[in-house]
């Protein structure tokens, strides 16, 4: 079969940065596909290939690397697009086209209805198959997000459409699953009855400024709460399905979403030069401190505290599982701490489960330890990129990586409180925590994972 990816914004950041080497390293490793990026920054081949491609990208990426200069808003912008088609279709006689969407949401309806016009024109003696790649956020709130939905439809079956959120590539969130349904001594605590609360952190030290115009129109609660954040939850929090078959694991996940209830305990912010180069000032928030609870029988009563924003002094991306200190009760003394699990995520993805042992030439006194699986030492530091892996299914047919849109729509309703404009929000100083997740912490009585 011949599959060739249509790269819709394929002069874009995500195209260079993520998708590019994506596939360079997949055709290195036998995969054969064949992309045409469409763009108009660029007149030719020539100017894309030096603006857009590494120096050192292989010969045989470069010759399955086409590009076409393509301007959406021009009437007859198919037409040429289907003649290119045709060309690299020439002779074959079954044909797979993957549409690949890094773009604004709100370009769907147009790019769908160009891409109806190509399919219905092309002049294909063949066996033609389709597929469609959407981006997240997969809409801007719950209504959009149908409405986004409902335009796919009109051009391509569920089955056929791919909706991307990148963490679900990352080996973390596949080995959440395992940690938790291949270890016996793991099931049988990770519950209720031991866990005494979560903390989800995701801090990064760049701000937006550079990509002001888009961030604005999405701010924190888009970029990662209602996406990354409910997914790793649903893997923290979803009972063990009947196999892990995509089909199966949505359904639990499904569950967990529909038991939290609209997020009502949270804080938005946004750091203090946010703007200052743009003439005007802009309010969207960076950043944000929240709590939230998955009422199900065995997670319920377990308080998940998550923060997650911009322009911090260290960039960190952690979850902490921490557990019921009975001992300390039991043995009334105060110094003993308690068990947790610490899943880090940047700056290197390690595990570590923190437990206490005896300390050297005391007399029964403990002291906390941690025992530390690091992916890059125990599997080499060579594990394919998150958007390879997703590519990578995307060729083979396998939505085992990307979440359904009852998914999307649930999570969607989950955050809503938090994408109205008239919230106060604070204005923090770069490199500093701002107030309100200090604040948080306080009232709850926790210190986050610092």
């Amino acid at each position: 079969m011949k599959r060739i990816i249509i790269q819709f914004g394929g002069t874009g950041d995500l195209a260079q940065k993520k998708l590019f080497p994506a596939y360079e390293h997949l055709l290195g490793n036998g995969f054969d596909f064949t992309i045409l990026a469409l763009g108009r920054r660029f007149k030719d081949r020539e100017q894309f290939v030096k603006s857009m491609v590494s120096k050192d990208a292989s010969e045989q990426f470069l010759s399955r690397l086409e590009y076409l200069y393509y301007d959406m808003g021009d009437p007859e912008a198919t037409v040429p697009l289907q003649r290119r088609l045709e060309e690299l279709i020439a002779d074959a006689d079954e044909v797979e086209l993957i549409y690949y969407m890094a773009l604004q949401p709100s370009l769907y309806e147009e790019a769908i209805k160009q891409i109806q016009h190509v399919d219905a024109h092309l002049g294909c003696q063949c066996s033609l198959a389709k597929k469609i790649v959407v981006e997240k956020p997969f809409g801007f709130d719950l209504e959009s997000a149908h409405r986004y939905n409902d335009i796919l439809l009109k051009a391509f079956d569920d089955r056929e459409i791919y909706r991307v959120d990148h963490y679900l590539g990352k080996e973390f969130m596949q080995n959440l699953l395992i940690l938790r349904f291949h270890n016996d001594i793991i099931r049988s605590i990770w519950d209720n009855r031991s866990i005494e609360s979560i903390q989800i952190i995701f801090d990064e030290t760049h701000g937006v400024d550079q990509r002001l115009g888009f961030y604005e129109q999405i701010g924190v609660v888009r970029d990662t709460i209602q996406n990354h954040i409910m997914q790793i939850i649903t893997y923290l929090t979803m009972n063990e399905p009947a196999t892990l078959s995509p089909e199966d694991i949505a359904i639990e996940k499904v569950k967990v979403l529909r038991s939290i209830a609209p997020i009502s305990e949270f804080h938005t912010g946004r750091y203090e030069s946010l703007g200052a180069n743009s003439g005007h000032v802009v309010h969207t928030p960076t950043y944000a401190a929240l709590k939230l609870s998955v009422n199900t029988y065995y997670f319920a009563g377990i308080p998940i505290y998550i923060r997650t924003g911009k322009m911090q002094k260290e960039a960190k991306s952690l979850i902490y599982v921490k557990f019921r200190n009975k001992t300390r009760e039991v043995m009334h003394d105060e110094a003993i701490a308690e068990n947790g699990v610490i899943i880090t995520i940047h700056p290197e993805l390690t595990i570590d489960i923190s437990m206490n042992l005896k300390q050297p030439d005391t007399s029964w006194k403990s002291k906390p330890v941690r025992f530390r699986f690091n992916q890059a030492e125990t599997f080499g530091a060579n594990t394919p990129e998150a958007y390879e892996q997703i590519v990578k299914k995307i060729l083979q047919g396998d939505k085992s990586l990307f979440p359904t849109m009852r998914e999307i729509a649930e999570s969607w309703r989950i955050v809503a409180p938090m994408l109205e404009n008239e919230r106060h929000m604070e204005v923090y100083p770069v490199r500093t925590l701002p107030k309100f997740a200090t604040d948080l912490s306080q009232e709850h009585g926790f210190d986050w994972f610092d």
